[in-house]
């Protein structure tokens, strides 16, 4: 007995979503410039073809992900417009607060807050632009604004932003691996860290 036209958009949207959520683990564990569609398409068990069938390039993926992201988990992302509202050290505590409650989150969304994390680090290779924000971006701006305002003593914000997302990277390496009753992150020691 043939599909319906329903079952056929219900097997596609599946295998869609199946090399969405396969994908997304590998950017998250690799880096987006290491992965290739070779990997992509034995991590996903489909073939190349299949792959290049939804999308014609990894960008594709990407861009696809962080739409996906945006549904799912409503701007829990990157808190980018609450820290620019608060602005300076005030902006600079939104977004550490937002990391600071990781332990309570999925998988899934801990593979996407760290595609987001290093994403300038990782996308250097990329040919078409990529959905989503730059931490580092708003995060030099936050802390330019805390340098320039006094609450902060002068320092290299570049440097600073960078720690900071490695920092972010690091925890998010640790949440990722470690078991749900296992996972926490000290309130408070991110702030303390990108405040001196």
């Amino acid at each position: 007995m043939p599909r319906t036209p329903q079952q056929n958009a219900l097997i596609r949207d599946k295998r869609r979503t199946k090399i969405l959520l396969r994908t997304l683990k590998l950017f998250a564990t690799k880096g987006f410039d290491e992965v290739t569609i070779d990997a992509i398409s034995t991590e996903s068990s489909c073939s190349h073809g299949l792959v290049y069938h939804y999308f014609e390039k990894k960008e594709d993926i990407f861009n696809a992900l962080f739409e996906l992201q945006r549904e799912d988990f409503n701007d829990t992302l990157f808190p980018r417009i609450a820290a620019a509202k608060a602005g300076g050290l005030a902006g600079l505590k939104v977004i550490c607060d937002h990391y600071e409650k990781l332990y309570n989150a999925e998988k899934t969304q801990l593979y996407f807050l760290k595609v987001n994390a290093a994403r300038d680090y990782t996308t250097y290779t990329a040919v078409k632009a990529l959905n989503g924000e730059s931490p580092f971006k708003t995060l030099v701006a936050l802390l330019k604004e805390a340098v320039a305002s006094g609450e902060m003593l002068e320092c290299d914000v570049e440097a600073k932003a960078h720690l900071f997302l490695d920092l972010v990277v690091g925890i998010l390496d640790r949440l990722i691996s470690a078991k749900e009753k296992e996972r926490e992150v000290k309130p408070g020691a991110l702030f303390e860290f990108i405040r001196k």
